[in-house]
């Protein structure tokens, strides 16, 4: 006995499944036309119509729907705006109301050329709500899932680092100056013993100094070679001194040059990382199927 009952349950399920279906997807049919409509409803009708066609090219098919019913009920002789509605309930997912305005159209334009390709619609439209229905059926009852928990709050992304200053331009201009003053130092030390010799050798002409001779009873006279030696050294190190400080001149100039041109990148590279970052979002365009209808 419950087996049976179990089984005459399941029998009305399946029965009851295109009904409840069928439920969920309200229809309405089209009141007889039996009047013309007038100058100023043939005029809204367009004005609506013209809106529903805008509506429909940016794929808002409900307000296209809401439009161009508008429009019907205000010349129901224009009876080509069925077509147009039938292909809007199509594309909202209400194939039923589709299929009753593609009827419609059929018994109001009997002789109209379309009809082998409009009944091929119907047909079609038919058997997709009968397997809709069949699928609806089919389905496993829905299970309830728990409420998802609350979202995390979103983690900031760390700031960017912020560019430093290289050290290398004071490093230059450093090396720079120690070797301006060891130059200035030696050329201060350098043109003292230049200004020795000098004062000895007037003219860089050094005069003959007299050396004890233990053969001869008069003393022989010979070149102040020590002078000239002397004279000799203090030039050289006199013009390696001037080198020096020329090299370090050169890099003291470079450390500045360097430092206001790693100045300049550091500001640019961190006025860079204060931007905003522009992410670049690309999504496909919403296309509407432009359709056709004359009052």
């Amino acid at each position: 006995m419950l087996r049976n009952l179990k089984s005459l349950l399941a029998a009305l399920a399946l029965m009851m499944a295109p009904a409840i279906a069928h439920a969920e997807e309200p229809t309405k049919s089209y009141p007889d036309c039996g009047r013309e409509p007038t100058d100023a409803e043939v005029q809204a009708a367009k004005g609506a119509f013209q809106a529903g066609n805008a509506s429909f090219n940016e794929a808002d098919y409900a307000r296209a729907i809401d439009y161009w019913e508008d429009a019907y009920r205000r010349d129901c002789t224009a009876n080509p705006l069925l077509l147009n509605l039938a292909r809007a309930y199509e594309l909202a997912g209400r194939k039923r109301q589709a299929v009753v305005s593609l009827e419609t159209f059929l018994t109001r334009e009997p002789n109209s050329a379309e009809k082998e390709q409009i009944n091929r619609r119907v047909e079609v439209l038919k058997k997709k709500i009968a397997e809709e229905d069949a699928a609806a059926a089919a389905a496993p009852p829905p299970t309830t899932t728990p409420p998802p928990g609350p979202t995390p709050p979103p983690v900031a992304p760390p700031p960017a680092e912020k560019a430093h200053r290289s050290p290398w331009p004071w490093v230059l201009a450093g090396v720079g100056g120690a070797a301006v003053i060891v130059g200035t130092i030696g050329v201060i030390d350098n043109q003292k013993k230049l200004n020795d010799v000098a004062a000895k050798c007037p003219n860089r002409q050094c005069p003959a100094v007299l050396t004890p001779n233990p053969n001869d009873a008069k003393d022989a006279t010979e070149p102040d070679t020590a002078t000239i030696n002397k004279g000799n050294v203090a030039r050289k190190a006199f013009d390696r001194s001037v080198f020096i400080m020329g090299v370090g001149g050169a890099a003291i100039a470079g450390g500045v040059v360097w430092w206001f041109l790693d100045k300049k990148s550091v500001d640019k590279a961190n006025q860079t990382a204060k931007r905003p970052l522009v992410v670049p979002f690309v999504a496909p365009q919403l296309a509407g199927l432009s359709v056709s209808g004359a009052f």
